[in-house]
C-alpha cells in the first residue's frame, strides 16, 4: 500500500479527532497564520469544524473540558513547541489567577509571594530568563526589572496564554527560557453577542490578624462581547475588581553561625557550638484591591482589510499592616546564653533550648501601601494585496509604582531575658517566652531598644516603566514545499527609572522615648500562633509619626537605588514555512532574527570628597543574530514528534545594567582604583538550544507527551571584578593611582554552563475507556531540570529559580452540569533573589512545597436559570506554609548544612461565587 494510503488509512481509524491540519496539503498553517494575526487568540480553533464529511458531534463540551479541548487542540496545531491554557468561557480561566493557570501547565511554576502566585519559572530558570507579551507585545512591568507580577493581570480578562518552549522569528520579544502570551479575546471570534456578570465572596482562614484589614474580601467582574449585524465589526469590554485579603503568621530566624570561630565567643555558648544570631516573629494583614478594564475593537469589512485596537488598563493598591518582635542575640548585641543545651545535627553542634538573656527587643510596626498603575495601547491593522498580507502593529504601555514601606520602633527600656528557648533546627517554628509583656502600653515605650541609631524609618520605592514599538510586517503563501514567508522588522524603545529614597524619623525632644498616646492605641496583636506567649501593642502608626521629626538617610546609598535605564531595540526577522514528505509528513518553519540593542544608563556616583551624589551615565551596543528551526513530523495520523533548534537570548536585569557607583577608594598598598556598582555595558545571556518532543493524541481531551531540552549557556552573568576606566573619578584618598585602570566589583559576562531537562505531560478523559466514566479525567506533568551553573560563580550557589523536580496533577468530574477538581502543585526547593530588609537583593532557599486546590461547581443548562454557573473554590487547602532555609555563616562541618530560616502560613483562601451568561 503507498505511503499515502497508508496515512489516509490511519486518519480514518481515529474518527475522534479532526483530519489534522498539517495534512491538508499547501495548506496555510495554522500557527503560521496565527503569526500572520500579529498576536491574536487561537479561540476559534475551539469553534473550527472538522475537517472533510466528518459529522459534527451533537454534545457541546463546555466548562474545564472545553478548556482543555481548546489548550490540546493549540498545542497540537503549533509548529513550535508549545504549551496552552484557554477560558472556560468569556473570563473564566480554571483557576482563581492567571499565574495559578499558568504554573499548572509542564515545565512551569509559580514563586509564591505574599502568599499568592506571582511571578512564573519556565522549565526551572527564574523569571528573569524569560519575556512575557500581551496579545504579542511585551508588556511593561511594576517590578525592579523586566520580570512581569502576574497578580496586575485579572484573570477574568485574559482569555488564553500560549507558552513557547521553542523561539518564532515572528513574535515581537522572546526569551532564553521561553515567552508567554497572554491573550484577550477577539468579538468576531464569536458567534453573537453575550454577556457574563460574576461575583465571588472571599475568606481567608486566619481570620483577621491585625484591626485595619478584613479577613474577607470580593471579587467582580463583568464582560460584554457584541458583533454588527453584518460582522465587520465587534466590540468587546470587560472589567473585573477584586477586593482580596492576606493574612501572614510569620516566622524568621536571622541567621546561624559560631562566632567563637571570628575571635567574638557568645557568653554562656559551648565554645564549638553554632547558635542562632537572632529571630522574629510577626503577623501581617493586607488588602489588595485592584481594577481592570479590557476594551476590543475589531473591524472587518471585507476580505483585504482587518484592523483590531486593543486597550487595558490595572490599578492596584496594596496596604499592608505589621506587627512584629524581634530580638538580636549575637554576642555584638551584648546578649548570652545561659543553661545552653546542644543537638548534634549531622555533625555540626546546635544550640537548641536555654535561656537567652540580655537581649534589647525590638516591637516593630510597619505600615506600607503600594499603589501600581498598567496602561497598554496596541493597534493591529492588516491587509490583502493580492496573495500578500502586510501588517502593521503600534502599540505603547507604561506602568508606575509609588510605594512607601514605614516603621517605627518600640519595646523595654530595660534589658529582657528570653526564657525558654527551644530552637527548631527542621521544620517548624522556635519559640521563646520573654519575660516582658509587649502588649503592656504602660511598659512599652517609643524608643531604640536596639540602638539603630533611629526611632523609625520609611523607605519611598518609585518604579516608571514604559515601552513604545512598532512592527511591520508582510508574508504569503505558495504551493510548494516552502508553503508561507514571513519578514518585516521590530522597534521598541524601552524606558525603566527606579528611585527608592529613604528618611529616618527620630522622636522629638532629642529622641527621647514616649509612651503610644492612650487614642491611638487598640487591642493588641497576638503573636501566639507560633507557640510562643507574645501578644503585641497595637497602635495607628500614620497618626503616630507625628511624634517624629524626619531626618534625610543613607545618601551614599543612593547610586544603588537611583538610576534609570534605557533601550532602543531594532530587530529584523524571517521566517519560511515547511511542508515536505520524508516518508512522513513534515512540516515547520526556518527562521532567522537579527536583532540590534542600544543601551544607556543614567545614574549616581557617590562622591566621598563632597558627600554628595554626581551624576554619571554610560552604555554599548551590541548585534546578535537568532536563527531558529521547528520541525514536526506526522509518524501516524496522530502521533507528532518534533524537533527545535535555536540561538535564544535574554536580556539582563535592568537594575544590574543601572550606572552607578559608590566606596570608590585608592589603595594604600598597591596605589590601584577600586569600586563597586552597575554595568552598563552588561550584555545578554545567550544560549543554543535543541528540543525533542513527541506527542500522541487519543481525542480531542486526551494526549500523552514527553519532552527533552538542553541549553548550552554561552554568556552568563554573575559577580566579578573587572578592569574599569576611573578616568575622571573624584579620589577620596592622598594617593596617586598608577593607573586610570582599575577594579570593579559588578555583574558581568562570563563562562557559561548547561541547562537541561525532561518533561512527561498528558490529560486522559474517562471518555477513552466507556460512555459511562465519561466526564471524568486527570491532567500532570512531571517535568526535571538540572544545570552546571552557578550563581556568582560560587559552587553553593545554584542557578537562579533552579527547581529540579516540578509536578502538577488535575483529577476533575464534570457532567449534568456538575463539576469538580482537585488539583496539586509540587516544585522542589530552590535559591532565589528576593529583597531583603533594606531593599537590597539576597538570596533566599525556599523550601519544597506542594499547593493543594479544590473547586466544585453546579451550571444550569436549562430552565429559568439557564447560564448560571455556582462556584466554591479552596486555594492552599493544607495552608501548605512558605519555608526557606539558611546556610551556617561560620563553624558548619558540614559544608552544605542549612538551618530553618523563614516560616509563613498564609491560610487557606476560600470563595464562593457564581457567573451568569446571557
Amino acid at each position: 500500500m503507498p505511503k499515502q494510503a497508508q496515512r489516509a488509512a490511519a486518519r480514518a481509524l481515529a474518527p475522534h479527532w479532526p483530519q489534522h491540519p498539517r495534512q491538508r496539503r499547501n495548506r496555510l498553517t495554522p500557527v503560521a497564520l496565527c503569526v500572520g494575526l500579529l498576536g491574536a487568540p487561537v479561540l476559534a480553533l475551539a469553534q473550527a469544524a472538522p475537517a472533510g464529511d466528518q459529522k459534527l458531534e451533537t454534545v457541546t463540551v463546555t466548562g474545564f473540558r472545553a478548556s482543555l479541548e481548546t489548550s490540546i487542540s493549540t498545542k497540537r496545531n503549533a509548529d513550535a513547541i508549545v504549551e496552552a491554557i484557554s477560558a472556560e468561557d468569556i473570563g473564566k480561566l480554571p483557576d482563581v489567577s492567571i499565574a495559578d493557570a499558568i504554573s499548572r501547565l509542564p515545565g512551569l511554576t509559580a514563586q509564591r509571594v505574599a502568599g499568592r502566585s506571582s511571578v512564573i519559572s519556565i522549565r526551572g530558570m527564574a523569571p528573569r530568563f524569560g519575556v512575557t507579551l500581551l496579545n504579542g507585545r511585551e508588556i511593561v512591568s511594576t517590578g525592579d526589572n523586566r520580570s512581569v507580577e502576574y497578580d496586575q493581570f485579572p484573570s477574568e480578562l485574559i482569555n488564553a496564554a500560549t507558552v513557547y518552549k521553542t523561539p518564532d522569528p515572528s513574535l515581537s520579544a522572546q526569551g532564553l527560557s521561553g515567552t508567554i502570551n497572554m491573550k484577550t479575546l477577539r468579538p468576531l471570534d464569536f458567534a453573537k453577542s453575550q454577556m457574563v456578570v460574576g461575583a465571588r465572596l472571599e475568606r481567608n482562614s486566619n481570620g483577621s490578624l491585625n484591626p485595619e484589614i478584613s479577613g474577607t474580601g470580593n471579587r467582580l467582574s463583568a464582560s460584554w462581547v457584541t458583533q454588527s449585524a453584518d460582522r465587520t465589526w465587534g466590540a468587546a469590554v470587560g472589567f473585573a475588581h477584586l477586593d482580596s485579603p492576606n493574612q501572614e503568621q510569620h516566622y524568621k530566624s536571622w541567621w546561624w553561625a559560631n562566632t567563637n570561630n571570628w575571635g567574638a565567643p557568645l557568653p554562656g555558648a559551648p565554645l564549638d557550638a553554632v547558635a542562632l544570631q537572632g529571630f522574629e516573629l510577626g503577623a501581617a494583614s493586607s488588602r489588595q484591591k485592584r481594577d481592570g478594564l479590557m476594551g476590543v475593537l475589531e473591524y472587518k469589512p471585507g476580505n483585504g482589510f482587518h484592523s483590531t485596537l486593543d486597550l487595558y488598563y490595572s490599578k492596584f493598591d496594596q496596604t499592608e499592616a505589621r506587627r512584629t518582635v524581634m530580638s538580636d542575640m549575637s554576642t555584638w548585641s551584648g546578649a548570652g546564653w545561659t543553661n545552653a543545651q546542644t543537638t548534634d545535627i549531622n555533625g555540626d553542634k546546635i544550640i537548641t533550648s536555654g535561656n537567652v538573656v540580655n537581649t534589647t527587643p525590638v516591637a516593630l510596626t510597619t505600615y506600607n501601601k503600594r499603589q501600581d498603575d498598567i496602561r497598554a495601547v496596541g493597534w493591529n491593522n492588516e491587509l490583502k494585496l493580492g496573495d500578500w498580507k502586510l501588517a502593521g502593529d503600534l502599540s505603547w504601555s507604561k506602568a508606575q509604582r509609588d510605594e512607601q514601606n514605614a516603621e517605627v520602633q518600640a519595646g523595654s527600656r530595660n534589658r529582657v531575658t528570653l526564657n525558654q528557648a527551644n530552637i527548631v533546627t527542621g521544620d517548624g517554628r522556635s519559640t521563646f517566652a520573654p519575660n516582658f509583656d509587649f502588649s503592656d502600653p504602660k511598659s512599652v515605650y517609643l524608643t531604640d531598644p536596639a540602638n539603630w541609631g533611629r526611632d523609625g524609618r520609611s523607605q519611598f520605592p518609585k518604579v516608571r516603566d514604559e515601552i513604545k514599538a512598532l512592527k511591520l510586517s508582510a508574508g504569503r503563501n505558495f504551493e510548494s514545499w516552502m508553503n508561507s514567508i514571513e519578514g518585516g522588522v521590530d522597534y521598541s524603545e524601552r524606558d525603566k527609572s527606579m528611585n527608592r529614597t529613604e528618611v529616618y524619623y527620630n522622636l522629638k525632644n532629642n529622641r527621647a522615648p514616649v509612651l503610644i498616646p492612650a487614642n491611638l492605641l487598640r487591642e493588641p496583636t497576638d503573636l501566639s500562633f507560633a507557640g510562643s506567649p507574645i501578644r503585641m501593642v497595637n497602635f495607628d502608626l500614620p497618626s503616630v509619626l507625628s511624634l517624629y521629626d524626619v531626618a534625610p538617610a543613607a545618601a551614599d546609598q543612593a547610586p544603588g537605588r537611583v538610576w534609570s535605564v534605557h533601550e532602543k531595540v531594532t530587530a529584523a526577522f524571517a521566517k519560511l514555512g515547511l511542508e515536505f514528505d520524508w516518508g512522513v509528513p513534515i512540516h515547520g518553519s526556518l527562521g532567522l532574527r537579527v536583532v540590534h540593542a542600544k543601551q544607556w544608563s543614567n545614574g549616581l556616583l557617590w562622591n566621598p570628597k563632597t558627600n554628595a551624589s554626581d551624576p554619571t551615565t554610560g552604555g554599548t551596543s551590541y548585534t546578535d543574530t537568532l536563527p531558529s528551526l521547528n520541525l514536526s513530523a506526522d509518524l501516524t495520523a496522530n502521533t507528532i514528534l518534533r524537533f527545535g533548534l535555536a540561538k535564544v537570548l535574554a536580556r539582563p536585569n535592568m537594575e544590574d545594567m543601572r550606572a552607578g557607583f559608590s566606596g570608590i577608594n585608592v589603595s594604600s598598598t598597591d596605589r590601584t582604583w577600586s569600586a563597586s556598582g552597575g554595568n552598563a555595558k552588561l550584555e545578554p545571556w545567550r544560549a543554543d538550544a535543541v528540543d525533542l518532543s513527541v506527542e500522541h493524541y487519543f481525542s480531542k481531551r486526551s494526549y500523552v507527551a514527553a519532552a527533552a531540552f538542553h541549553k548550552n549557556i554561552k554568556n552568563f552573568v554573575y559577580s566579578q571584578s573587572i578592569p574599569f576606566d576611573f578616568t575622571g573619578f573624584p579620589n577620596p584618598t592622598t594617593y596617586t593611582p598608577i593607573s586610570n585602570i582599575g577594579l570593579l566589583s559588578t555583574k558581568a559576562n562570563g563562562h557559561g554552563g548547561m541547562v537541561a531537562g525532561t518533561e512527561l505531560s498528558g490529560s486522559l478523559d474517562g471518555g477513552l475507556i466507556s460512555p459511562a466514566v465519561d466526564g471524568i479525567g486527570v491532567s500532570f506533568s512531571y517535568s526535571n531540570t538540572r544545570s552546571s551553573l552557578h550563581e556568582d560563580n560560587n559552587l553553593n550557589n545554584p542557578l537562579d529559580g533552579l527547581s529540579g523536580v516540578a509536578t502538577n496533577f488535575t483529577v476533575y468530574y464534570e457532567r449534568d452540569g456538575f463539576s469538580a477538581r482537585l488539583g496539586s502543585r509540587h516544585r522542589s526547593a530552590f535559591v532565589t533573589t528576593v529583597r531583603g530588609t533594606f531593599g537590597e537583593n539576597v538570596p533566599s532557599m525556599i523550601s519544597a512545597e506542594t499547593i493543594m486546590d479544590a473547586q466544585f461547581g453546579y451550571a444550569f443548562e436549562s430552565g429559568a436559570f439557564k447560564g448560571l454557573s455556582l462556584t466554591l473554590q479552596v486555594n492552599n487547602l493544607r495552608d501548605r506554609p512558605y519555608r526557606t532555609r539558611v546556610g551556617i555563616s561560620t563553624g558548619a562541618k558540614d559544608p552544605n548544612a542549612t538551618l530553618p530560616e523563614r516560616y509563613t502560613s498564609y491560610g487557606r483562601q476560600v470563595l464562593i461565587g457564581g457567573t451568569y451568561k446571557f
